[in-house]
């Protein structure tokens, strides 16, 4: 499963989790296929991005290339999390705080992935 921002949402993908608005309302079940109109619908509620079925290999692209799109999946996920707050600085900073150290959580999982 991956998370992938609503920019990079595209019709056929199968939602892993399912999508609610910010009052918990379901908008779309786990394991329904994505349409251009689920995503119009995304866009309208203000969702910033979904998690899908999949994960990211080095054999999408370059490794700096999956390092982003993880950065990115961080960057969103917590995004959810901390949105009601990020107009605090110290909540601002709690964040990238929280960015950095996940980002370096999965970068050290790879690398004993890679020595196993």
């Amino acid at each position: 499963m991956i998370h992938v921002s609503l920019d990079n949402l595209k019709p056929g993908m199968i939602l892993a989790q399912p999508v609610r608005n910010h009052q918990g309302i379901l908008l779309l079940e786990a394991g329904a296929r994505i349409s251009k109109k689920n995503i119009r619908i995304f866009k309208s509620w203000g969702i910033s991005g979904a998690s899908v079925k999949g994960k990211l290999t080095k054999a999408e692209g370059r490794a700096g290339d999956v390092e982003i799109k993880v950065e990115e999946s961080i960057e969103i996920q917590l995004k959810e999390k901390f949105n009601d707050v990020l107009d605090d600085p110290v909540m601002v900073e709690i964040f990238n705080a929280a960015c950095k150290q996940l980002m370096r959580d999965f970068q050290n999982s790879e690398r004993e992935n890679e020595h196993s």
